[in-house]
């Protein structure tokens, strides 16, 4: 998640420390575990508990959740760079609020959010800076993989070759029945190739330092 991390902060640990996680600047003054850093974005420890405790990204089971969760981010921070050169249209103000209310909605407690703020020292304006980011990132991305509908040939293709996928009460439903789902799905596989391709890409033209990994 991006913040006020700087470039030269980066400099100070990465140079002075390259081995090891944090030092300190301006007297007391501590910097965070520096994790990897991504299109000139620092990635640390803090963003990587911060999105996982407040639900933005998942390990997805992972035996590293650490790794996985960084992995994602800095697939994320790749992503911001394109859409900040593109700049899609600004995202509402209540659409932030939305995204901000169901990230609330995850605790028990108002008490609970805050604490989990001051945990993963971040401010509520940081988490809805990082909410607004995803709704840019979904913008541009639905901007630029726009498809066309799926053909009759390829819904009837995919049905056959997934029937399992569209049991209905025990059995398999009639595709005339399930036409819809089969769309959806057809058009969300390959919404998710066109995206992961171009994320692909993105890695390959990126200049990425991984800490983590190297450290592993």
């Amino acid at each position: 998640m991006r913040n006020a991390h700087s470039h030269r902060a980066f400099c100070i640990v990465h140079c002075a420390f390259p081995c090891l996680s944090v030092t300190a600047l301006a007297g007391a003054e501590t910097i965070d575990r520096v994790l990897a850093v991504a299109a000139g974005e620092l990635i640390t420890l803090s963003d990587v508990t911060a999105a996982r405790d407040f639900g933005l990204v998942a390990a997805g089971g992972a035996a590293d959740p650490i790794g996985a969760i960084l992995a994602k981010l800095i697939d994320r921070e790749l992503i911001l760079a394109e859409v900040d050169r593109f700049a899609p249209p600004e995202p509402a103000a209540d659409a932030i609020d939305r995204e901000l209310q169901q990230v609330r909605a995850r605790f028990s407690s108002a008490d609970a959010f805050d604490q989990t703020l001051s945990r993963s020292g971040i401010d509520a304006n940081h988490l809805r800076q990082t909410l607004r980011d995803n709704l840019r990132i979904r913008t541009y991305e639905d901007q630029r993989f726009t498809m066309a509908p799926p053909t009759d040939e390829e819904l009837g293709r995919y049905y056959r070759d997934h029937p399992q996928t569209f049991v209905r009460q025990g059995q398999i439903a009639p595709l005339e029945a399930v036409r819809a789902d089969v769309a959806r799905i057809v058009s969300d596989e390959r919404r998710a190739t066109l995206i992961a391709d171009w994320l692909a890409g993105l890695r390959r033209r990126a200049d990425v330092i991984d800490l983590y990994l190297a450290r592993r």
